[in-house]
């Protein structure tokens, strides 16, 4: 058999298909490296994105931890309470980068600033591109300048009712998320700044060594959709709206926020918290109990007459002088001044001075007198008609003719009730909210209201239900018993004066 004749192309043929297949192989040579740098890329953002993620994580936790035990540091000396969070960081010392600001703007005016990552305790954060973070605070939980009784402009209680200062928006500028209601505001954002974007000057300034760069929040946060995260308002009570923006040329904050829940949510995880709202409440009963057995100008057992209760509504709650008693108030809350009451009881209160700082019947210790100024408001006060404080009325002995009574049972003098956290229902973000009594109490604490006749019926419950959650401690007749309700016996029960504080187990009723 002959072969097949073998086929000879043309030189320029043969030239042709070596290009062919030499462009084929260099296609698929540029496709491998192509595609082998678009995995490092992604895998590189990936890798960015997921420790910007896990450092943003770490400094809200450790926020978070800073507010829970703030009562407990002893470098603070004021204000002991949990709930205030730390000023940032304006400007480091050769020997402090990373401290907060021992002070920051003007009370209630809200901060911007570097994370202070050492006085949290942390090493310095740093998101994907190496850039340390970012912290804004509100102004209502920065823990300098802040507290009560300063002016009725700027004064401010640090409790669950706190709201933050701070509204997030989402890429497209216009859904909220968080923020649309007062009290999901946020109380702290936290910024991821990433890399420089065109114009950010990022010198370094003396002393930043850990971090490096400058103190300039425009130098590291951009404005998307008309909002700049590098800006809050200078003005008191002003709200600041910041944004989750997508990523651009323009445009690269990562960012998470805490919110009021976020905060009051983890403190009332600590063991000792409620107790410590339960003592705050038997102290004050106490408190007015005593002031029972020193009218007269001192100890007088035969004159058992109370102060008045405050009104309801107040022009600003944070004032500890504003809860003045009023002349006939049977029910309301408690009051700080009782001036008018003395007037009629010759107490041994002196004048203009607080019920709860007189030696030696009621002398409140600095961290008592801390929580007293900063749960004032959820404090609600009923007296009966017997005890009322009027030049005629001098109540001696059990049983008196006109009482309260807890439950359909006992005779009480009076009856002390801490308003639980709100219920369903309950809103206390205003001024006007919170002068209106069924945003604090239910049952018959609420229907009661204003005990005219000061023979009111009140309600105890032990435990506490979402539907019912006021605590109440009333006073016997036969001052200065303090009694509460024992969800073992479901009867009220006599309970011991209180120790110092801080407050131990005593304060939960047996």
């Amino acid at each position: 058999m002959r072969g097949l004749p073998r086929m000879h192309l043309p030189a320029r043929q043969r030239g042709a298909v070596l290009l062919i297949m030499l462009a084929l192989v260099s296609v698929m040579f540029i496709y491998v490296v192509v595609a082998g740098l678009n995995r490092s890329a992604a895998d590189m953002a990936q890798a960015r994105a997921q420790k910007t993620a896990a450092a943003l994580a770490q400094a809200k936790e450790a926020l978070i931890a800073f507010a829970v035990t703030y009562a407990d540091d002893p470098s603070h000396t004021a204000d002991l309470v949990p709930g205030f969070l730390p000023c940032p960081e304006l400007v480091a010392t050769a020997s402090n980068e990373g401290v907060a600001a021992s002070t920051c703007g003007s009370r209630l005016v809200s901060q911007i600033g570097r994370l202070p990552w050492r006085t949290l305790a942390l090493d310095a954060l740093r998101d994907g591109w190496g850039e340390c973070l970012w912290y804004a605070v509100s102004g209502t939980y920065k823990n300098n300048p802040n507290g009560v009784t300063t002016n009725a402009a700027t004064s401010n209680m640090m409790n669950w009712d706190n709201n933050g200062q701070f509204e997030v928006m989402a890429a497209d500028g216009a859904t909220y998320l968080t923020g649309a209601a007062a009290d999901n505001r946020a109380v702290a954002v936290i910024f991821a700044p990433g890399s420089a974007l065109g114009g950010q000057n990022r010198t370094p300034v003396a002393n930043s060594k850990a971090c490096r760069g400058n103190y300039s929040a425009a130098a590291y946060l951009e404005t998307a959709a008309g909002y700049n995260n590098s800006v809050v308002s200078a003005t008191a009570n002003a709200i600041t709206t910041f944004i989750a923006g997508d990523s651009s040329t323009t445009f690269n904050d990562r960012l998470v926020y805490i919110t009021r829940a976020d905060i009051w949510n983890a403190v009332k995880k600590r063991s000792d918290f409620q107790n410590n709202l339960r003592a705050l409440t038997r102290r004050a009963a106490e408190c007015v109990a005593m002031y029972g057995m020193n009218n007269q100008l001192g100890p007088d057992l035969a004159d058992k007459r109370l102060p008045w209760a405050s009104p309801t509504s107040l022009t600003n709650y944070a004032v500890d002088t504003l809860y003045d008693d009023a002349n006939s108030d049977l029910q309301g809350r408690l009051s700080f001044k009782v001036n008018t009451s003395r007037t009629s009881t010759s107490n041994q209160v002196s004048s203009g001075t607080s019920l709860f700082a007189i030696a030696p019947y009621c002398w409140y210790t600095a961290q008592e007198l801390d929580w007293y100024e900063h749960w004032k408001d959820h404090l609600f006060y009923a007296l009966a008609w017997s005890h009322r404080a009027v030049l005629a009325n001098k109540p001696t002995s059990s049983p008196c003719t006109t009482c309260l009574t807890v439950n359909a049972a006992g005779s009480y003098a009076a009856v002390m009730i801490f308003a639980g956290e709100k219920l369903a229902g309950q809103s206390r973000n205003s001024l006007a909210e919170k002068g209106v009594m069924s945003n604090y109490l239910e049952g018959r604490n609420l229907s009661n209201d204003p005990n005219a006749g000061g023979n009111s019926n009140y309600e105890a419950r032990n435990p506490l239900t979402a539907a019912f959650n006021d605590i109440i401690y009333p006073i016997d007749t036969s001052l200065p018993t303090v009694k509460c309700y024992s969800a073992s016996s479901s009867t009220m029960v006599s309970v011991p004066a209180a120790p110092s504080w801080p407050a131990g187990p005593y304060a939960a009723c047996p």
